[in-house]
């Protein structure tokens, strides 16, 4: 699936002047060039008796790549072929004038086939001359998507760009899975390269609202954040999802989430995973008979793929890649749509995902008599919902029990009820039932407040599914959430969304009270006694700390009661029901919490 260069039309061009014809050996070969992405290993500085050397690092480092993460679960969708040219020399290019220059590492100028050479300004940065390459590639494999390209030394270096090049440098191939993360999906470096190279990027940006960064999806993995790449200059500007943690940062690691994200959706964006449709869907399809609709799919390991089947925008199957349908199925013309969707959970890109959904449409003629029927969008639906009904099979006006008259009615019903389409010109009658299902009645409760230090838990009633949201960006599943060594910015409230096994959702919410506790000394009861404690009719507070000192009586839900300023001590009446209150005394900057059980 070949990606447009903007330099592969000139060399296309240059290619019938200096085109040379070299053998294009084959490393791995999953299906056909026009849907796979077609990677091509070039090598510079290898000789004519070196060649069997460079066959074998490219063979090598194929394996390796289809190995990785996250290219292992796509690893069909994948072709590898290499292109030896013999240089007339062995090895690389080195000025020696880059101030971080290998001492070890000779000074030399080599001939050889695209010229390749360390930096002379950041030594490790070897570059070749693209238009060689594009030309041996234009006049021998057109069709590549990327290009890496082995350079015959075992000093580190490499770069990214049009193409990935590396050295055999020990680190061999993750130098070239960084490489190609610049080349094949954009990525940045994660350390600080200088200001030349600060870019947005899919994993570089100058925004640090939380709400708006490109990776806010993955702001609840642990490790994933919003990191200055230094801490002045325009390194501060700049900011990456990871610390150290990251293939683009350091070797030793894995790609981090979001740039295995922006990865992953170069690969789905190249090939299509709908591969075959049976039967074609070039012209309008006669069903006769039972006829079997199938989708070829190319599907990952293991296979994320997702397909619904839709007559006229009603679902009439999932998870399969083929149905059956009989003409009776049909009204007398149809659409039947297979939607195939990759629901890799290596993304989390609400954009791309729609752009990920690939659709097939085929246009049906039933041979069976005309006869009045009616689809509905779904055939039930939660309160406050929308449904289509279609009549089809009459081939004049339809008339609705709702007095409407059209083949498509849309209706937002509060309670179960039926429907009937009639046909005038045929004197036919069709109905249907559509059930309206009640909504969840959602109960939460959080048991506070809490002191800071305890462990809050969320309760929620009356669903199945669980979706809550709160402050600090808090998200969390389930019936019963706890948050550990709560502090008072986790105060605040709380929403959560129920969704019932029928799909009907609806939503509550509670305030959660956190309070801090301030004390003097180790033993908070130094400087504040509160008895009787279980309380009846009034407490006593007493304190040794001079000035004035304020007692604040809160009911569970954090409502307050009564409030009391004293000096040193005082005597507070309960007019409250038995149960468990909270009280605070506060004193200047000081503060203390507490329960206060009343019987």
């Amino acid at each position: 699936m070949k990606r447009t260069f903007t330099t592969l039309l000139f060399t296309l061009l240059l290619s019938r002047v200096f085109g040379q014809t070299f053998p294009v050996d084959t490393l791995y070969k999953s299906g056909p060039v026009d849907n796979r992405i077609n990677v091509v290993i070039l090598g510079d500085g290898f000789t004519k008796e070196q060649l069997p050397k460079f066959n074998e690092e490219a063979r090598k480092f194929a394996e390796f790549f289809l190995d990785y993460a996250p290219y292992n679960k796509y690893r069909n969708y994948f072709n590898f072929f290499s292109i030896p040219t013999p240089s007339e020399e062995s090895g690389v290019t080195n000025p020696g004038t880059a101030p971080d220059a290998y001492p070890d590492q000779p000074v030399t100028q080599k001939k050889t086939f695209y010229g390749g050479t360390f930096g002379s300004s950041i030594h490790r940065l070897v570059t070749v001359n693209y238009g060689v390459a594009f030309n041996v590639l234009a006049a021998n494999f057109p069709t590549y998507d990327l290009t890496v390209m082995l350079v015959n030394t075992e000093f580190y270096g490499g770069s990214g760009g049009s193409i990935a090049v590396h050295t055999l440098n020990q680190s061999a191939n993750t130098i070239g899975a960084h490489e190609i993360g610049h080349t094949f999906a954009a990525l940045n470096d994660e350390y600080w390269a200088g200001p030349q190279y600060g870019r947005e990027a899919p994993n570089m940006t100058a925004v640090t609202d939380r709400s708006r960064v490109k990776w806010k999806n993955w702001l609840d993995i642990p490790g994933i954040g919003i990191y200055k790449h230094g801490e002045d200059g325009p390194a501060a500007t700049w900011h990456k999802p990871s610390n150290a943690t990251c293939l683009m940062e350091y070797l030793n690691q894995q790609f981090c989430v979001v740039c295995r994200e922006a990865t992953t959706e170069t690969i789905l964006s190249l090939v299509n995973p709908v591969e075959k449709i049976e039967p074609g869907n070039a012209s309008e399809y006669l069903v006769t008979e039972p006829a079997k609709f199938r989708l070829g799919l190319l599907k990952p390991a293991p296979n994320s793929l997702h397909v619904e089947w839709d007559l006229d925008g009603k679902k009439i199957a999932a998870g399969v890649d083929e149905i059956t349908l009989a003409p009776s199925d049909l009204p007398a013309t149809g659409k039947l749509t297979a939607s195939v969707f990759d629901s890799t959970h290596m993304s989390r890109s609400e954009e791309l995902a729609e752009q990920r959904v690939r659709k097939i449409e085929w246009n049906l003629k039933s041979n069976s008599p005309a006869i009045l029927k009616i689809n509905a969008s779904d055939d039930s639906l939660c309160v406050g919902g929308f449904v289509t009904l279609t009549a089809s099979g009459c081939p004049g006006e339809v008339s609705w029990s709702t007095d409407d008259t059209a083949n498509s009615i849309r209706i937002q019903p509060d309670k179960t009820a039926s429907y009937t389409a009639s046909c005038v010109a045929t004197d036919q009658k069709a109905s249907i039932t559509i059930t309206v299902l009640p909504l969840p009645v959602i109960e939460v409760t959080n048991n506070g407040p809490y002191l800071e230090g305890s462990t809050v838990v969320l309760n929620a009633t009356g669903a199945s599914n669980y979706t809550w949201k709160g402050p600090r960006e808090f998200t969390a599943t389930g019936a019963e959430i706890t948050i550990p060594l709560a502090i008072k910015e986790h105060s605040g409230k709380y929403s959560v969304k129920g969704t019932d096994v029928y799909g009907c959702s609806a939503s509550a919410e509670t305030e959660l009270l956190v309070e801090r506790l301030l004390a003097v000394g180790n033993d908070p009861e130094e400087w504040v006694r509160v008895s009787p404690n279980p309380a009846s009719d009034f407490i006593k507070v007493a304190t040794n700390i001079s000035g004035k000192s304020t007692l604040t009586l809160l009911d569970l839900s954090g409502k307050i009661i009564r409030t009391k300023t004293f000096t040193r001590e005082t005597e507070l009446k309960l007019p409250v029901q038995a149960g468990v209150y909270l009280y605070k005394v506060t004193n200047g900057e000081r503060e203390f919490s507490g329960k206060l059980a009343v019987q």
